[in-house]
């Protein structure tokens, strides 16, 4: 029969933010996940794990406020809004930030070109962001992102997008 290329699953656990003792947020679970999938998927030829890339500033301010998006890479948040993400902010939480927008764009761009039939982010569903502020453990809402992207470079054939949101919550 034929063989099935492998599904690209992008990650971005080497952006871990450094917490305080006792945070709730459980930020080692994803580089677990990463390691259990790969010991499983890659002896298979089933899936190839490739990082994360940042987002564009481009791509972001397709759902997002590029104000807003500026003072949270610069280290403009206040501390209430910073307390309204769930995480204080660092040089890691920005490229771990830009980099969960990234994985799930690029996750969308190999299907959309044509790499993929399936691809995937292990780090994606930070869906709680508003236009204007994060919330929730989420900075930027990167299926919104993700979606706009598809329909702004892909607006030819690709029409409407659905999600199914599956999550468990950890945020709001």
């Amino acid at each position: 029969g034929a063989t099935r290329p492998p599904i690209p699953l992008f990650y971005n656990d080497l952006y871990e933010v450094p917490l305080p003792p006792n945070h709730r947020f459980p930020m080692r679970k994803y580089r677990l996940v990463r390691e259990g999938l790969e010991r499983e998927l890659t002896p298979h030829g089933f899936a190839e794990f490739e990082p994360s890339p940042l987002v564009s500033l481009e791509d972001l301010t397709t759902t997002h406020c590029k104000e807003y998006a500026r003072r949270y890479v610069e280290g403009r948040m206040s501390v209430s809004e910073n307390r309204r993400v769930g995480f204080p902010w660092s040089d890691a939480s920005v490229r771990r930030s830009l980099s969960s927008a990234g994985g799930t764009v690029a996750a969308v761009r190999a299907v959309c070109d044509g790499r993929a039939a399936i691809a995937g982010h292990l780090a994606g569903g930070t869906h709680h962001a508003f236009f204007d502020r994060g919330e929730g453990f989420c900075v930027f809402n990167d299926i919104g992102v993700a979606a706009n992207v598809a329909l702004r470079d892909y607006g030819s054939w690709l029409h409407r997008i659905l999600v199914v949101d599956l999550d468990v919550h950890q945020g709001n």
